[in-house]
This record gives structure tokens, sequence and C-alpha cells, in this order.
């Protein structure tokens, strides 16, 4: 699979671009507090009359605009997308890892203890994922407005979002691995007497590390989707804060925060919605062109090798074809002459 992702250009296109992301978010906290934290309400002509206040659309503002609070739309997006990029690619490091750990591990139980692990949590595949995350991070966010911005809330909202998405990752692993144990040649080594750590070093993972990438990045496109699920019921990644008039703004300018917190702005300024959702769709696209350039590239690769093994499967018949086998190559043998050899 490392061969497939090397050249893969589709999938180091989604590197550079999420990369790329997160550097210029970077540069523009540590460099440009001028362009991001200044704002402008009001909107005069040379005259010095108001014709217009904030929010400013793109034309006015472009390229996507101003909030009521007169801040750039563009330069909030880029600021958070340190904070959302990272956050869920942290999410998803860990599920893949605990879930390729739990998942192998369930996978070399008894049948009735998997049976009996699959009951236990098939009644939670039924609740909604953002269901749980509402009920366990709502806490949160009170706590985040008297406390500002810190790294224990975000902890523990990173915690809760990978202890409520871990189960359908251990439970698909596991099944991925028991539908390859049933493969001929597995159950062959398996009566030849290879022990468990010898399948899961030289064959199991081999298979895994086909699948794990792709839910990787499935997992990445998932966790997305929720937090802009999450935002509509305004649970904002790194807490909010309420200014003396009420309003909520958001600690981090995480993508899915600028969602929830302009969702009643749809109608009157739909670009306040409409731009991070541009951010995310174009994520979300880049994600797909990922995983699709690693399927492709490993469909190769088996289709290569399929070639290769019929190639020389063709070879070895064409040589056996001209191979002239006649009587004359054949001697008569007494069979009874053979034994009294062996006799004497």
């Amino acid at each position: 699979m490392s061969h497939s992702i090397i050249r893969s250009r589709r999938f180091w296109f989604g590197v550079s671009y999420f990369i790329g992301l997160v550097i210029i978010s970077y540069l523009f906290t540590w460099f440009g507090k001028d362009l991001y934290s200044n704002t402008q309400l009001l909107l005069k002509n040379e005259d010095g009359d108001v014709i217009q206040a904030a929010p400013f659309n793109p034309l006015i503002m472009p390229p996507f605009g101003s909030d009521r609070s007169g801040y750039n739309l563009f330069f909030q997006l880029i600021i958070g997308a340190k904070f959302t990029i990272l956050f869920v690619l942290g999410i998803c490091l860990i599920q893949i890892l605990i879930g390729t750990l739990l998942g192998g591990a369930l996978a070399y139980t008894s049948s009735k203890l998997q049976s009996f692990v699959q009951k236990v949590f098939k009644p939670y595949f039924f609740i909604p994922t953002v269901l749980w995350g509402i009920m366990w991070m709502a806490p949160l966010m009170l706590e985040s407005q008297q406390t500002g911005l810190s790294m224990s809330i975000i902890g523990k909202q990173f915690f809760i979002l990978c202890i409520v998405t871990l189960p359908p990752v251990i439970i698909y692993i596991s099944q991925e691995i028991n539908l390859f144990m049933k493969n001929e040649y597995i159950i062959s080594s398996v009566l030849l007497g290879a022990s468990k750590f010898y399948l899961f070093r030289r064959h199991i993972w081999l298979y895994l590390k086909e699948i794990l990438v792709i839910l990787f990045l499935q997992q990445f496109v998932q966790l997305f989707t929720l937090l802009i699920h999450l935002a509509f019921f305004e649970i904002l990644i790194g807490g909010r804060r309420m200014s003396s008039d009420l309003k909520v703004f958001s600690l981090t300018n995480e993508w899915s925060s600028l969602i929830g917190l302009n969702k009643n702005e749809l109608l009157m300024a739909p670009w306040l919605v409409l731009a991070p959702l541009l951010f995310f769709t174009i994520s979300i696209f880049v994600l797909h062109l990922m995983i699709q350039g690693i399927k492709e590239q490993y469909n190769t690769r088996f289709i290569s090798n399929d070639k290769k093994k019929s190639g020389e499967r063709s070879s070895f018949e064409a040589k056996y074809q001209k191979m002239k086998v006649d009587k004359s190559s054949f001697a008569r043998m007494n069979l009874n002459s053979i034994y009294r050899e062996k006799d004497n």
C-alpha cells in the first residue's frame, strides 16, 4: 500500500492542500494580527455619510464578506483552519490506532464473545452520534464561558469525540479481519500450525494496511460532518464566549463554529454560512480525491500483478508444449526385475 500512496498524485495533492492550509493559518496567526483583528462596522461615502453597516457582502468586502461585528470572514476561516484540521486529524489517528488494537484483539476471541460485543454495541449504533456528542459536550460550553480558551476543554472535547466515534471503527476492523481469515490460504496456514502472531504479522497486517488508510480518510469526512451537526446546536470546538450584549463568539474560529453561530443569518446574510460550508465542501472533495487516487493505484497494482502471473503461466505452458514427448523417450521396464534387484 505504501507504493500505491507514493504513486498517487491525488493523494499528494490532498496532503499538500491540508498542510498548506495549516501553515498559512499559523502564519496569519503569528504575523497577520493587524489583518484579522481589525473591524469595520460602517461604510461611508466620500461625503462621510453612512451608506451601509456590517455585515458586508462579498462584493463590498471580498472575498467572503464580513460578519455583524465587522470582522473579515476570510481571515476568520484561515485562522480557524488549523484548529479544524489538526483537531480532526488527531481524532482520526487515535481512532485508527486504538481501533486496530481492539478490533484485532476482538477478532481473535471466540465467536460467542464477538457476538456478545456486537449485541452490546448494536443499540448504540441506532442512536445518532451527534446526540452523544451533545449530551457530553454541552456542559463544557458553560465552562468555557467562564474560563475562556483552555487546553483542558479542548482535551475533554477531543476525548469525548474519540470515545463516541470509536465503537464503529472497532467493530468494522474486527469484521474485516474475520472476513479475511476465511481465505483458503489462511485456513491452510492455521492447519499447518501458524501462530496468531505470525498470521497477524505476515498476512493480516498486510491486508489491513490496504484498508486502514482509506478508513482514516473516510473517518476524516465523517468527523467534518459531525462537527457541522454539533455546531447547529452551538457545540463549538474550543468553547465560546459571550459579550456584554449577549452575543456569542467562538474562541477558535473553527469552521463549524462559524456555521453554528451564524445559522440564523442564512436568509439575511447567507455568505456567513455558505463561506465556511464552502471550505468544508472543498476539503471533503479533496478527501474523496485522495481516496479515489489510492483505490486506483491499488487496483492498477492488483491488475498488473495478475497480468504478470498470467504471463508467467502462459510462458510456462508454451515451454511445456514445445517439449516433444514420444514413446522413444521411455524404456520398458520389468517390475519383477526391479524388485529382484532390491532384494539382492
